[in-house]
């Protein structure tokens, strides 16, 4: 079998087309977000970003869990860290609320979309449950009142009544 040796221009042109497509592959994925389900396919879902409907994959930790395998941290929720006494039974309740392999509604804030390891920010519900509300309400959590003026749900009755607002 010939192997086919490029020389010259047939090298440099090969170089460059797999450059541009090597810069069209990362601006697709830059610029276009994944599109979601939108509005009225459920009333739960509020704002402009992505909404979706997903399997709970795994719980990590109180105020983590996947969907589909995508990270999602409960927005303004604040719980125990798993290594302090309070973070098992804080996972525990996540785990009663979504147990893997439930279905989840995934509401991604659209005023801060991912945090600072790259998970997306959302209120989920499990059920008619929005997790982010039993979570506190139930003490195994606090609202992350520092982010309360920074998220799309920071004003909602529910938020409010925990102590944002």
């Amino acid at each position: 079998m010939r192997r086919l040796r490029l020389r010259g221009k047939g090298k440099k042109r090969i170089r460059v087309l797999l450059l541009l497509v090597s810069l069209a592959v990362a601006a697709y994925h830059y610029f276009v977000r994944p599109t979601y389900f939108r509005g009225p396919e459920d009333s739960r879902c509020s704002g402009t970003e992505g909404c979706f409907t997903g399997v709970v994959t795994r719980v990590v930790d109180g105020d983590t869990l996947d969907v589909n395998g995508e990270r999602i941290r409960l927005v303004l929720v604040n719980a125990p860290e798993r290594g302090t006494p309070e973070g098992p039974a804080s996972t525990e309740y996540l785990r009663q609320l979504c147990p893997v392999g439930s279905t989840a509604l995934v509401d991604q804030d659209d005023l801060q979309r991912t945090d600072a390891y790259g998970r997306t920010l959302a209120v989920v519900w499990c059920g008619q449950t929005r997790v982010n509300e039993e979570m506190i309400r139930a003490g195994h959590a606090r609202v992350y009142r520092r982010f309360c003026r920074e998220s799309e749900f920071g004003l909602e009755p529910w938020a409010v009544a925990w102590g944002c607002g």
